[in-house]
């Protein structure tokens, strides 16, 4: 287990008192924590998260032989989605605000046991952007103090900024589609890159054909086409991605941009994603790279200046927080600021606290409409707050 993070001077000594501390702050005047079953459909997990997420589950088969695979909850974040658009409907307008402590359940974890308490909040319906994201990053850093981190390590990210960025390189838009999908996974980014400049290697020979053959049908054409094809019995599943994910992917070979455009987006976006600044000088360092790259970012920018000022007002000092252009969450579902806390003196093992907007969530489960929501999650047992016995 990862190290617990260092007690600040008045913090409460106990883990119960510590957890009582904690969710008087979450649950506000709102009577208590959002109960859930532990017991969750499994798709849509991987739908939202790919494939790979399976080997992080705890899957078991569901009663009545129907085929349903469930899983142990693996984090409270769909869950709560799904209960409120079963209680609310997507018509509902209204900002609800979940609060949740519990056990989940995830395999393969950089530290910790697989059985671990998460809490967290998920604010549903927010309205101003820009105030809920520095409001939800002060509650954040609030929880943390409670917990016993006075002075957490806090890094910042925009997926907003970085899809402004992808928007100005004259890209196709299965290919904009496909980099902004990439964006805080590190591993597929940097090969998309490289697939982007023609590093990536040769296509395969169904990629190929199809690609030609799909030059000049419209998008939504090509694609059930595609998925068709590559559904198709005969046709094995290649490193494990559906038949939606290679979709893309030859889509994105077919739309392929000139080799020279090629080559100066990938050079663009390896600047842009190596930027670190902290948060006071992160806009016109990006404001500098974006003159330098003849783009324009204008509006992403004004929002994200908007927000630095927002946080500062909170009492944060916007000096005291890194920003990582390259950085995002490793959901698809994450649309603008997204952020962790650690311990700056800590092993590595992880975020402490970790969360971000994820406005695109609600249409993905079905809502038929964006819901404009935002959240975090705490991992307890990188306090030193183990499950379930910790509680005591």
């Amino acid at each position: 287990m990862t190290a617990p993070a260092r007690a600040s001077a008045g913090a409460p000594a106990s883990a119960g008192e510590r957890i009582a501390a904690l969710s008087a702050l979450l649950v506000g005047d709102r009577g208590g924590f959002v109960e859930l079953p532990i017991l969750q459909p499994a798709d849509i997990f991987i739908e939202l998260a790919g494939e790979e997420f399976r080997t992080r589950l705890f899957t078991v088969a569901g009663a009545g032989g129907g085929g349903e695979e469930l899983c142990l909850r693996p984090d409270y974040t769909i869950p709560v989605c799904l209960k409120h658009l079963a209680e609310n409907g997507a018509a509902s307008a209204v900002r609800t605000d979940y609060a949740y402590l519990g056990p989940v359940f995830r395999q393969g974890r950089k530290s910790g046991a697989p059985e671990f308490l998460q809490a967290g909040v998920e604010w549903v319906d927010v309205g101003d952007t820009v105030v809920s994201d520095a409001d939800i990053l002060a509650l954040a850093v609030q929880a943390a103090a409670v917990l016993g981190l006075e002075r957490p390590a806090i890094r910042v990210g925009d997926a907003d900024l970085f899809a402004a960025v992808v928007a100005r390189l004259g890209l196709s838009e299965a290919w904009g589609r496909k980099l902004v999908a990439a964006f805080g996974h590190a591993g597929r980014l940097q090969r998309a890159l490289a697939r982007l400049a023609g590093g990536g290697g040769a296509a395969t020979s169904l990629a190929q054909r199809l690609g030609r053959a799909l030059a000049n049908v419209g998008p939504d054409d090509a694609k059930a086409i595609v998925e068709a094809v590559v559904d198709l019995p005969a046709i094995a599943p290649v490193g494990g991605r559906s038949g939606a994910e290679i979709a893309e992917r030859i889509l994105a070979q077919s739309a392929a941009a000139p080799p020279e455009r090629a080559a100066a987006a990938t050079a663009t976006l390896a600047r842009y994603v190596a930027i670190e600044a902290t948060l006071d000088r992160a806009a016109d360092t990006v404001e500098r790279f974006a003159t330098d790259a003849g783009i324009a970012v204008d509006a992403a920018l004004a929002q994200f200046r908007e927000r630095v000022a927002a946080i500062a007002a909170r009492g944060i000092d916007p000096g005291d927080v890194r920003f990582s252009a390259g950085f995002g969450r490793e959901l698809d579902y994450y649309t603008g600021f997204v952020f962790e806390l650690d311990d700056p003196a800590g092993p590595g093992g992880g975020p402490m606290i970790g969360g971000g907007r994820y406005d695109r969530l609600f249409a993905l489960l079905g809502a038929g409409r964006p819901i404009p929501a935002i959240g975090f999650a705490i991992w307890l047992d990188r306090f030193g707050i183990a499950a379930p016995g910790g509680l005591r």
